[in-house]
């Protein structure tokens, strides 16, 4: 499914936080005054030398699918090749695995194979469509981080002192210790990168966005404490695919060829499924750039929702 280009496209999300978040560092260091459970720091060159609190892509990823999961959990659709399954279990997937020395399996079997959630975020046998990149907070573009920014705001962090107490005896079990937290009301930007994806799989993604805004699900640790909240927004949209295919965006079902779809089980999309978008010219591509993508991500909703209630 990769071995060719169909469409790509780049979301720009801003993550702002609504309580306090922490992303915990593998060790808090050696510092006689750092927190025993610190947050999670790098280097960044528009940070100087200055190390930064930021949001791992990963970390992100990781709510984002868990998300998603628990809205195809127990639901099936059928295709061309009959059920696929909204979710399965990874570790039963990973039991389905070919013996060694066995011959490959085709590619677009191996696609077919899967539910709708690991086509989107793949698996030990497929590639993912949805890559996360790390969130920093500042906003795109800015050439050097001032002093009265979202930077300085991020890194002023606050520690907040925290017991476990003994169920049965009412006593403090385990503790004090410190935590440090990212406070509420900063922001992070980052990117989410789609390669070869289908319009439903924006939707998907929209869903687990939901989510997120929502508060059914949070970010970090301490979800339990009242931290993690989040409001998750996508301020612009880029997509691009080939100057052949046309003036309108299309998902990857509409701009391969019958045998690519039939072959992979790619739903059926029509061909206004995307909103119109004026695009430019970027040598054999077509890129079309919306600052509001609330229409965009509209149309995954509805193609998602047409795979789970056909007509």
């Amino acid at each position: 499914m990769f071995k060719r280009s169909y469409n790509r496209a780049v979301l720009r999300i801003e993550l702002r936080t609504v309580s306090p978040l922490l992303i915990k560092a593998g060790d808090s260091g050696l510092g006689p005054t750092a927190a025993q459970l610190a947050c999670v720091r790098t280097r960044h060159a528009d940070a100087g030398v200055e190390t930064t609190v930021y949001i791992p892509g990963s970390s992100l990823r990781g709510v984002v699918r868990a998300a998603a999961e628990a809205s195809l959990a127990g639901r099936t659709v059928v295709n061309l090749h009959g059920p696929v399954d909204g979710y399965r279990d990874p570790f039963d997937m990973a039991s389905e695995r070919s013996p060694a020395g066995s011959p490959t399996t085709p590619t677009a079997e191996v696609h077919r194979s899967h539910p709708l959630t690991m086509r989107l975020f793949g698996s030990t046998r497929l590639k993912s469509r949805c890559s996360i990149r790390d969130l920093f907070p500042w906003s795109p573009g800015t050439a050097r981080i001032s002093q009265a920014d979202s930077f300085t705001q991020a890194n002023r962090t606050e520690l907040r002192n925290s017991v476990a107490i003994d169920r049965v005896l009412g006593s403090v079990k385990n503790g004090p210790w410190d935590a440090e937290l990212v406070p509420a009301g900063v922001s992070f930007w980052g990117d989410l990168a789609l390669e070869n994806y289908e319009i439903w799989q924006l939707g998907l993604l929209a869903r687990a966005f939901d989510e997120l805004n929502d508060g059914f699900a949070q970010l970090g640790s301490g979800k339990s404490r009242g931290l993690g909240v989040v409001r998750l927004a996508v301020t612009t949209l880029v997509h691009e695919q080939p100057a052949r295919a046309g003036a309108r965006p299309h998902g990857v079902a509409h701009l391969a060829d019958a045998e690519t779809r039939r072959a992979y089980d790619l739903f059926s999309e029509p061909a206004d499924a995307l909103p119109i978008a004026d695009g430019e010219p970027r040598g054999l591509h077509r890129r079309f750039t919306v600052t509001d993508a609330t229409p965009w991500l509209d149309a995954g909703r509805h193609a998602l929702a047409r795979l789970e209630s056909p007509a």
